[in-house]
């Protein structure tokens, strides 16, 4: 089976987080739709167009929302993955809040060393289907939605 993402949600990456700005060019060159998060309130949407400095001095887009359900494939940052697909956040809990709404692959993307064999996780916390790092594409869990 062949899996062509031809809707991708990425971010708009921090100093200190993988640069995935060369994926998301890419993701546009191609005639893809690049979906970036924007935070309205307590949660993040995904949403499209030219990006302007939003909340946490973070690049958020000013164009329409995409539907969740749209969405072909998920990229997120992380601080650390453990070898079950358990994501550690920044600890606000705005992507936990948005990753239960995708029934799409979910990959966080991280350094080689933030990968551990485990990390604590909450009831709240979200798992992730795979981590792709500068070494290694690790797949986790939902083998059958990749």
């Amino acid at each position: 089976m062949e899996f062509e993402a031809t809707t991708i949600a990425s971010y708009a990456p921090l100093s200190n987080e993988p640069d995935v700005s060369e994926f998301n060019n890419w993701v546009i060159a191609t005639g893809r739709t690049l979906c970036l998060p924007r935070v309205i309130g307590s949660n993040i949407e995904f949403a499209v167009g030219e990006t302007t400095q939003g909340s946490f001095s973070i690049s958020e887009p000013v164009g329409l929302s995409i539907n969740p359900a749209s969405i072909d494939l998920v990229l997120v940052p992380a601080l650390a993955i453990d070898s079950s697909g358990n994501r550690l956040g920044k600890g606000k809990g705005y992507y936990d809040r948005a990753l239960g709404s995708f029934k799409c692959p979910k990959f966080a993307v991280i350094f080689d060393s933030e990968y551990l064999e485990s990390i604590p996780k909450e009831d709240h916390d979200q798992s992730v289907d795979g981590a792709i790092s500068p070494s290694a594409i690790n797949y986790f869990a939902r083998p059958e939605i990749l």
